[in-house]
């Protein structure tokens, strides 16, 4: 199946950023299942805290997608796609596809697990829509802006990846400002759901204006 190679390239063209990320990302979450072990109350700060780990994971498989598809296109590998009959939506939507079949079971069970810590199924919706949203946002918008450069940039540090860290740290600075835990678990699942709402039309809509011509020059 073509997207089991894309995931797989994903995570092997770059060993030490793969094992960086993930390396941050699960000590990350150690921390966060260490920290829900020794309090009692769930306050806000510490519920946008938790975020961080699932969200960490899916931007990594967004880098780590979006620079796939700027090395595929630097050294030839699009070019070829397009000789081989394929649109370049299909090739736009091989490079996001790969990304969610990874990103998501590996953020739900991210998920699942400090939902379960937490003994609450809401912060398991809270935290899946949010670090599902943050970065998938990210793949659309980095590929679109690496589509537009006749000669990309660093593969290793996407635009959107940025993106995607800050609206992470939006979300941090927005538990520090509101103290009513039911005010702030409202805002996340609004926040989220519209995160994953937008990636999902600029993903349509960003596929349907890629073109042939553009993305092999």
């Amino acid at each position: 199946m073509i997207y089991t190679i894309f995931i797989k390239r994903m995570i092997t063209r770059s060993r030490a950023i793969t094992i960086y990320f993930l390396a941050l990302a699960v000590s990350l979450l150690l921390l966060d299942i260490y920290y829900i072990s020794q309090i009692k109350i769930i306050t806000p700060i510490a519920l946008s805290g938790f975020l961080t780990s699932p969200a960490l994971f899916g931007i990594m498989f967004s880098s780590l997608a979006v620079g796939l598809f700027t090395d595929d296109r630097q050294n030839g590998l699009l070019e070829f796609f397009v000789a081989e009959g394929f649109s370049s939506e299909k090739i736009f939507y091989i490079y996001t596809s790969s990304y969610l079949l990874i990103s998501v079971p590996i953020d739900a069970i991210i998920s699942g697990i400090l939902g379960i810590f937490i003994h609450n199924l809401l912060y398991f919706v809270i935290l899946l829509v949010n670090s599902l949203g943050i970065s998938w946002i990210v793949v659309p918008i980095s590929m679109y802006f690496a589509y537009l450069q006749r000669v990309t940039g660093s593969s290793r540090s996407p635009l959107g990846t940025y993106i995607g860290v800050g609206l992470l740290f939006v979300l941090i600075y927005l538990s520090s400002i509101i103290t009513s835990e039911t005010e702030l678990e409202d805002i996340l699942v609004y926040f989220g759901t519209a995160l994953l709402v937008i990636a999902a039309l600029l993903t349509i809509l960003i596929g349907k204006n890629f073109s042939s011509e553009k993305i092999i020059s």
